[in-house]
């Protein structure tokens, strides 16, 4: 199953407020703001990205769904690639 889904992607990308990054922590992906992973909740949580990492992989406008998937697994295999 992967740990990176689409849904983790709309997040990220079509968050409005505050400054959101994609983790994963202890095997789950999650999107927080970026200042709370000052907090020793998330202590060993592995930063992915952020929205401005993500603007190159963009065709611009809001995401399709299938680019959505496509960044996804594209992030997954990354994670998966590093042994997590």
């Amino acid at each position: 199953m992967a740990t990176i889904r689409a849904e983790h992607v709309a997040r990220l990308l079509c968050t409005e407020d505050g400054d959101p990054v994609l983790i994963v922590h202890r095997g789950r992906a999650d999107v927080v703001e970026a200042a709370d992973l000052d907090d020793p909740r998330y202590e060993g949580a592995l930063r992915l990205a952020d929205r401005s990492d993500l603007a190159p992989e963009r065709s611009g406008g809001d995401p399709t769904g299938e680019e959505l998937e496509a960044l996804a697994r594209r992030l997954d295999t990354a994670v998966r690639n590093l042994g997590g």
